[in-house]
């Protein structure tokens, strides 16, 4: 029972993972062209908010591939 937990939760963290990656495509597409009417704060806004996520992605990623033998969550 907890084996089938631990492997909900891994797919849970890639489906995380992909979904990411998808805001950070249209986030960095947002910073680089911004959109009619953004002001120059919210496109300062916006690429904090993009660093955010692609360290949480780095992390996110880290874990997964940190190997189950040394306690990480690799299938």
């Amino acid at each position: 029972k907890e084996e089938l937990k631990m492997q909900e939760f891994v797919k849970r963290m890639l489906i995380e993972q992909t979904d990411l990656k998808g805001k950070i495509k249209k986030a960095k597409k947002a910073v680089d062209k911004p959109p009619f009417g953004a002001d120059a704060e919210a496109i300062k806004m916006l690429a904090e908010q993009l660093k955010a996520m692609e360290n949480y992605l780095y992390w996110l990623s880290k874990l997964y591939h940190f190997p189950k033998t040394e306690g990480g969550f690799s299938l």
